[in-house]
C-alpha cells in the first residue's frame, strides 16, 4: 500500500480518515460521517408549527408532510431510529473505526457446522484470512503515550479484577512518518483488480446505479428450487455516465450472484425482488401495506442491533504530571517528552501535539458481556469544542448485545419508497427485559471505569445513545444451519436457490456486542470459495 493520495487515485473505496486534514484533525471528520450516513427510516410528524406564516401551507393533524424518506408507517416506538446506510463505493468502510475484533465463542459466535470443536476450530482459520485480507494489527499504536497512559493504568486499576485490558485490533498501519497511520478499507480488496492489468478487464465497476431487483427464472415450477435469471440494474445519472436516459435500465447476466448492499440494502432487494407477488390485503391501509416474501419467509426477521453507551472523559491531572516521569521506563517515552519541551516551552501538557490517540479495548466476556472501546475517534458525534485539548480527552464507547427474536423485524412498505425508489423500510423493534437489565448493567461498568481514569466532559456525561447509532445493525438476512430461521445456509446461499447468496452484516444470525465488519468478511471469504468452487464444476461439468 502506498501513500495518502495514491489509492484514493487508483481504487475507490478508500478510508476517508487518511486525508491529512483528517489526520491533523479528527474531530473535523466527525462532519463527513454525517454527511455520508442517511437514516434508514424516519416517522413523519404532523407537530403544529405555531409560528408559521399563516398564509404559508401547513401540514394538519391527519395529512402530516410526507417527504422522500420520511415513513408515514413508522412507529417511533418501535424505531431505530440513529440507524442509517452510506450509499456508495466502500459504503460504510469509508469512514468505519476500523476495529475488527473477533467474536466471543461464549456467547457471540455463530454455528458454521454442529460440532462445536469443529466449528471453534473453522472460525479460528477464517479469522486468520479475514485478519491478514484487512490489515489487523494489534501494534501500532505502541510508541503512544496517550495510549500507554489508559491502557496500562487501566491495567493497573483491575490487578486482580478478572478484567482484561489490551490494545483495540485495528485494521491499519503506521506510516514511515509515525504521526500517521493509513486505515484500511474496501480498497484493500479492490486494489488488484484496479492495479493488476490481467484483473482489471475482468472487473466492472458502475457508480451511480442501483441493483432494483433480481429476476427469478419462473419457468421452474419447484417450491423449493429456485434461479436467478439476472439482476435489474438502473443507472440513477445516465447523463454524468454517458448512457440513453432512454435506455437507462438493464440486465446483468451471470453464473452466481451475490447481494452485498448492507443489512438493509440487501433484504430490500431480496423483498423488492418479489413485490411482484400480491399481498394478502391489497385494500388495506396503505401503512399496512407490506410486501410478503414467501420465498424468503425469514427475511428481515430476528434482527438484532446493539444498545450503546457514551462518554467522554478529561484525564485526571495525576496521569498527565506522570508524563514527565516515563512511569514504565520505556525506551522511546523521554525522548518524545524532552523534544515537545524544548520546542514548545510554554505548553503545560507535556505531550507531542501528534501524539497518535489511545486505542484500547477490555473483551467480551461471560462476565462483562459487552464490546469496549476506550479510544479517541471521530463518530456522528461526539466533537470535541476548541476550547479544550483534545489531547486530554478520552473516549467510552460500551456496544451491548441484545438476543435474536422474531418479532424484531424490519419489513419492507408496499406503497411508500425511500429516496432512491426502492421499498421503504420500516422497523418494529424492541429489546427484551435481559436485554434492558444488561444494558444498565453495562452504564454502570462504563461510569465506573471512565471515573477511573478522568472526570467527564461538559455535554459528555454518560448517555445511552439512540438505538441504532451504533450501525451494526445484522440478522436481516441471517445465516445459519436451520432453515425455519434463517435466510440463507452457512455459505450465505439463499436457501431453496441454485445461484443466489447474500453477503454483510445481515447474515450474521447471533446477537453480538462487537463490531461485525472481521465476523462479515469470514462469510465473504466461505461464500466465495463455494461459489468458485461451484461455478468451476459446472463450468467443466458443460464442457464435457
Amino acid at each position: 500500500m502506498k501513500g495518502f493520495s495514491y489509492i484514493e487515485a487508483k481504487v475507490p473505496g478508500y478510508h476517508k480518515k487518511n486525508q491529512i486534514e483528517f489526520q491533523k484533525d479528527i474531530d473535523r471528520f466527525v462532519h463527513v460521517i454525517q454527511g455520508a450516513l442517511s437514516t434508514v427510516s424516519v416517522p413523519t410528524s404532523n407537530v403544529h408549527v405555531a409560528t408559521l406564516d399563516p398564509a404559508s401551507f401547513q401540514n394538519t393533524q391527519d395529512k402530516p408532510f410526507l417527504s422522500l424518506s420520511k415513513n408515514p408507517a413508522q412507529d417511533p416506538f418501535l424505531n431505530l431510529g440513529a440507524e442509517a446506510v452510506t450509499r456508495g463505493v466502500g459504503g460504510m468502510t469509508t469512514h468505519w473505526t476500523c476495529a475488527t475484533p473477533r467474536l466471543n465463542p461464549y456467547k457471540e459466535l455463530p454455528q458454521l457446522v454442529r460440532d462445536p470443536a469443529d466449528n471453534e476450530q473453522l472460525w479460528k482459520k477464517l479469522y486468520d484470512e479475514a485478519e491478514y485480507i484487512i490489515g489487523t494489527s494489534t501494534t501500532q499504536f505502541d510508541e503512544s503515550i496517550r495510549h500507554n497512559l489508559v491502557l496500562r493504568n487501566l491495567q493497573k486499576l483491575y490487578e486482580g479484577k478478572n478484567r482484561v485490558f489490551k490494545p483495540l485490533p485495528l485494521a491499519c498501519h503506521r506510516l514511515p512518518d509515525p504521526d500517521y497511520v493509513e486505515w484500511h478499507a474496501t480498497d484493500r480488496i479492490l486494489e488488484p483488480l484496479f492495479t493488476d492489468p490481467r484483473l482489471s478487464p475482468l472487473f466492472t465497476l458502475l457508480t451511480n446505479h442501483r441493483c432494483t431487483r433480481v429476476n427469478i427464472d419462473p419457468s421452474i415450477p419447484s417450491p423449493n428450487s429456485h434461479t436467478v435469471r439476472c439482476a435489474e440494474v438502473k443507472c440513477l445519472l445516465p447523463e454524468i455516465e454517458g448512457r440513453d436516459a432512454n435506455d437507462s435500465t438493464f440486465y446483468v447476466h451471470a453464473n452466481a450472484y451475490v447481494i452485498a448492499c448492507g443489512a438493509v440494502g440487501t433484504p430490500q432487494i431480496l423483498a423488492n425482488s418479489q413485490r411482484t407477488i400480491e399481498p394478502k390485503q391489497r385494500n388495506a391501509d396503505p401503512k399496512d401495506r407490506i410486501i410478503e416474501t414467501p420465498l424468503t419467509p425469514n427475511l428481515g426477521r430476528y434482527i438484532t442491533e446493539q444498545p450503546m453507551t457514551f462518554c467522554q472523559v478529561v484525564l485526571d491531572a495525576s496521569l498527565i504530571n506522570s508524563v514527565d516521569e516515563n512511569p514504565w521506563n520505556l525506551p522511546w517515552w523521554a525522548a518524545k517528552v524532552d523534544a515537545h519541551k524544548e520546542r514548545f516551552p510554554e505548553d503545560p501538557i507535556h505531550i507531542p501535539f501528534r501524539d497518535p490517540e489511545p486505542q484500547v479495548t477490555t473483551p467480551f466476556t461471560e462476565d462483562h458481556p459487552w464490546h469496549t472501546q476506550i479510544h479517541r475517534d471521530a463518530f456522528s458525534y461526539g466533537a470535541v469544542a476548541e476550547t479544550i485539548d483534545t489531547r486530554l480527552i478520552v473516549d467510552f464507547r460500551f456496544f451491548g448485545y441484545t438476543e435474536p427474536r422474531e418479532l424484531n423485524q424490519v419489513i419492507f412498505q408496499d406503497s411508500y419508497d425511500d429516496a432512491y425508489g426502492m421499498p421503504q423500510p420500516t422497523f418494529k423493534f424492541q429489546m427484551s427485559d435481559d436485554d434492558r437489565q444488561r444494558a444498565r448493567r453495562m452504564m454502570d461498568d462504563m461510569c465506573s471505569m471512565a471515573l477511573k481514569l478522568g472526570g467527564y466532559l461538559p455535554g459528555s456525561e454518560p448517555q445511552f445513545m439512540t438505538p441504532g447509532l451504533a450501525l451494526h445493525l445484522a440478522g436481516t438476512v441471517r445465516a445459519g444451519l436451520d432453515e425455519k430461521e434463517t435466510v440463507a445456509d452457512t455459505y450465505c446461499k439463499v436457501w431453496n436457490f441454485d445461484n443466489l447468496y447474500v453477503a454483510g452484516n445481515g447474515v450474521i444470525p447471533t446477537g453480538f456486542g462487537a463490531n461485525p465488519t472481521l465476523t462479515s468478511i469470514c462469510y465473504a471469504i466461505r461464500s466465495a470459495n463455494q461459489i468458485v468452487e461451484n461455478v468451476t464444476a459446472a463450468l467443466a461439468a458443460k464442457m464435457n
